[in-house]
């Protein structure tokens, strides 16, 4: 099965080095909180990777995972930000909008990682089966 995994940020740099960490994965990107909602309409995603801040007038990343989190509540959803506040990753993580939390720069495997434990729970991917010796 082919894992789809929605990045929703607003800086093309940060997407680029999502996808380069997700390359497991099929990754779709986008730069906002409309768009993110605009392509999780059209298509199933396992997964939503956003940035806390989108910029101006692009939404916050919190209330998109929110909002995945009440009308696809399978999704799994993670933050990431360069923001350092803790009040932040508390509320996330207090109000159930995230799985999980990872601060800016992020660890690639601690990443994927993250990804594949949150997908195994929410059984989008089967647990790994470790090779008959």
């Amino acid at each position: 099965m082919s894992y789809q995994i929605l990045v929703c940020d607003d800086d093309p740099e940060i997407r680029a080095a999502m996808r380069r960490t997700l390359h497991r994965f099929q990754v779709t990107s986008v730069a906002s909180m409309d768009e993110a909602l605009a392509r999780m309409r059209a298509q199933p995603f396992q997964a939503v990777i956003s940035d806390f801040n989108l910029g101006v007038d692009k939404g916050d990343g919190l209330e998109l995972l929110q909002l995945v989190r009440v009308l696809y509540p399978d999704t799994t959803r993670i933050l990431v930000t360069g923001n350092t506040d803790v009040q932040i990753a508390i509320r996330a993580l207090n109000e159930g909008a995230v799985h999980r939390f990872f601060l800016k720069p992020w660890d690639d495997e601690q990443l994927v990682m993250a990804l594949q434990i949150a997908l195994r729970r929410t059984g989008s991917m089967p647990a790994v089966t470790p090779p008959v010796s």
